[in-house]
């Protein structure tokens, strides 16, 4: 009987990388810790078909958290599950602005959703170098609208919202359009718990690179 939690994560994701290969799912490998994350997260190996990754995602998003990147979340269950201790040691900060008065108050007048008033938010901050979008397809939408017409493209986007209005369309206009390096998962399914295991996978691949520069 395995109790100990450093043992069971150990476990899980030996289980993980047998289930990977029987159905001979491929990855490069700096890939990797980041979709055995998300599995382990779901307990659905067959997730991992519909994960995307641009090629710069990795290297980028570990440039920028190295350099005290800071993530702006759609929702508040995204911005409460990322690792802030971790991040904090790389010099890094949370912003969600889902709940600002500003936001609800245009959100109101305007009749959009908060989620995009968020990122309007966000982007007039000029501060943050990643946007985690596990919940709500029009922040992603707002995000990519906003791109096209001129606002500069953040270091990586994580773009996973879940559902079944606009989260697949949206999602697959991230990957056709992004100047952006990106990660998401097409199709409708997603959410936060998605969006957290994959910042703070992209967290600890900081934290060991530094740690690795340190020695």
């Amino acid at each position: 009987m395995i109790l100990k939690p450093e043992d069971i994560e150990k476990e899980s994701f030996r289980i993980i990388e047998g289930l990977l290969a029987k159905e001979g799912l491929n990855f490069p490998e700096e890939v990797l810790p980041l979709v055995k994350r998300v599995i382990h997260t779901t307990g659905d190996v067959s997730i991992a078909t519909d994960l995307v990754f641009h090629p710069q995602a990795l290297s980028e998003g570990i440039k920028a958290l190295k350099k005290g990147a800071s993530i702006f979340c759609d929702v508040k269950m995204v911005a409460s599950g990322i690792n802030h201790k971790g991040l904090a040691r790389l010099g890094g900060k949370v912003y969600c602005f889902i709940d600002d008065e500003e936001v609800q108050a245009k959100a109101q007048k305007t009749g959009l959703t908060r989620a995009i008033c968020a990122v309007e938010k966000a982007l007039a901050n000029n501060e943050i170098d990643i946007f985690a979008i596990g919940n709500a397809p029009t922040a992603l939408l707002a995000l990519l609208k906003a791109v096209e017409e001129g606002a500069p493209p953040p270091r990586l986007i994580i773009g996973v919202p879940v559902g079944f209005v606009g989260a697949a369309e949206y999602k697959a206009l991230l990957v056709k359009k992004s100047p952006a390096p990106y990660i998401s998962l097409l199709g409708t399914r997603g959410g936060s718990t998605i969006a957290v295991a994959l910042v703070n996978a992209l967290i600890k691949l900081a934290l060991e690179d530094e740690n690795s520069q340190a020695c």
